[in-house]
């Protein structure tokens, strides 16, 4: 398996961006932070790091992560371990299972929630 980030458009030793123009259809998987401002359709594994979703930002697909922030839309199911942050203006449609979240007043949210702790 390559080490090279085929999809990167910056980085920096903690995260690496998805630019507005980057459009991927398949599998992420990434051991660092990672803010997405294009598109994703497939599933995301980030299990120990943070995954925004920018304004720009459009996800369908399955979403694992430490915790995730929503600033654009997504739509699909979603474990976030310790949190999810919808924030004002932003789409969820889909099923979340986290420990907790925060949904701003403006953010949307339309599906199943379930909070549990392990």
């Amino acid at each position: 398996m390559s080490t090279a980030r085929s999809f990167e458009v910056g980085a920096t030793a903690s995260r690496s961006t998805l630019g507005n123009s980057v459009v991927v259809k398949g599998e992420i998987h990434s051991q660092e932070a990672l803010i997405i401002q294009g598109e994703v359709d497939g599933s995301i594994e980030i299990a120990e790091h943070l995954l925004t979703i920018a304004n720009t930002g459009k996800v369908r697909a399955t979403v694992k992560a430490r915790e995730i922030d929503v600033l654009g839309s997504i739509n699909g199911q979603v474990e976030a371990r310790e949190k999810i942050h919808i924030r004002n203006g932003a789409e969820f449609i889909g099923d979340i299972h986290s420990a907790s979240i925060v949904i701003d007043e403006g953010g949307y949210v339309k599906g199943n929630i379930d909070l549990s702790r392990k």
